[in-house]
């Protein structure tokens, strides 16, 4: 087999001609919850400050034909890059864990019944980012015609390491132990990589397109919420919101990441 070599370009550009006409094709955001008649909604908008890391290019991507077919002579942008809003050019954060990190102790949740969706769309992981709660199921599809190799290495949870050669084909994963960060990676094209977060129960959503989120269903209670994103150079404000919920009632709780002050 041959092997990919991926050159990561070590300066920033503050101006790459990406492949918009064949980028990946939007989702459904996903959205967090349950339905309940006298749950509370919690919404809000993660918003980001400070000066903006530059998109960084794959500098080949040439060692598949599909994959070049799909971006033709313009650059994929890393996979770690980072997704401001809907253009790249507003102050929202695409790709945020927001869950409730204390409050639900000592109570228990079944598994949603709706699959949640991670996709391979253009040679990458579509969404970045998905949430599910352990025991749910996660639809791993190959849109591409091409063959992709799904694998990770998960802390709490097994291995898994499966080809997916037909298009449009799927591949329903379950997990059963709560666990965040869990990278999904191809070793047919190193360069993708996905992320799932595995939550103990449904409460939690991940920030789409234009950095809103929503959680619904929540019980009356006092509750901590929190939020995460992949990378560790961001720190938000509030780290954390501690928010009190009355029956049917609907609060919002905005958060803002900065770049991580160096000790």
């Amino acid at each position: 087999m041959k092997t990919f070599s991926i050159l990561i370009l070590a300066s920033l550009f503050s101006s790459l001609a990406f492949a918009d006409d064949a980028a990946p094709k939007p989702h459904p955001q996903n959205l967090g919850g349950i339905q309940s008649k006298d749950g509370a909604t919690l919404s809000g908008v993660i918003r980001f400050k400070g000066v903006k890391p530059a998109p960084k290019p794959i500098a080949d991507i040439a060692g598949n034909a599909f994959c070049k077919s799909c971006y033709k002579d313009k650059q994929l942008p890393t996979q770690d890059t980072i997704r401001f809003g809907k253009n790249g050019d507003d102050d929202t954060l695409q790709n945020v864990l927001v869950y409730v990190s204390k409050g639900l102790e000592g109570k228990t949740f079944d598994p949603p019944k709706d699959h949640v969706l991670l996709d391979q769309v253009g040679c990458v992981y579509v969404p970045h980012v998905v949430a599910v709660m352990a025991g749910q199921t996660l639809d791993v599809r190959n849109s591409d015609a091409t063959l992709h190799n799904v694998m990770a290495n998960p802390r709490q949870n097994p291995p898994f390491n499966f080809g997916m050669s037909e298009q449009n084909g799927i591949v329903p994963k379950i997990f059963n132990k709560p666990e965040f960060k869990l990278n999904v990676r191809c070793f047919m094209h190193p360069w993708m990589s996905g992320y799932v977060h595995v939550l103990p129960h449904p409460f939690f959503a991940v920030t789409g397109e234009d950095g809103t989120f929503k959680i619904t269903g929540l019980p009356p209670g006092q509750y901590e919420l929190a939020v995460l994103h992949e990378t560790s150079l961001f720190q938000p404000t509030p780290a954390t919101a501690t928010i009190e919920l009355t029956a049917g009632e609907t609060k919002q709780q905005d958060f803002t990441f900065q770049p991580r002050e160096k000790k």
